[in-house]
């Protein structure tokens, strides 16, 4: 522990800010397009999060810095909640498609194990 905390003291964690998180978007946005992101909430598990973003209640902050960068009102609307639910809708419908034509799988990971892949 006296190891770990002489190197933190060391070489400090960069502080993270809803402008941090906002840059990382902006770049998904460049790369994968608006239509291909989303946020969460599950903060389970996470040792550290940005400044002003420990938890959903930060989100406000991430938004407004958005709108500053130019965000339009349909995009947050794709970031925040509608490609999420296009995603699950369309996971249902291949699910419901699926069901329709074959039975639910019985496999097992013993039983696949012995058969390549192709």
């Amino acid at each position: 522990m006296k190891v770990q905390r002489a190197y933190e003291a060391a070489h400090p964690r960069p502080m993270a800010t809803a402008a941090t998180v906002a840059d990382h978007l902006d770049h998904m946005r460049e790369v994968a397009g608006v239509d291909h992101i989303g946020i969460g909430g599950d903060f389970d598990g996470t040792a550290f999060t940005p400044a002003g973003l420990e938890d959903v209640a930060g989100y406000p902050n991430l938004i407004a810095e958005l709108l500053r960068r130019g965000w339009s009102r349909p995009d947050l609307s794709k970031l925040t909640w509608q490609n999420a639910v296009r995603v699950l809708r369309d996971a249902e419908s291949v699910a419901h498609d699926l069901r329709s034509r074959r039975a639910p799988s019985n496999a097992t990971l013993e039983s696949t194990a012995s058969t390549p892949t192709p």
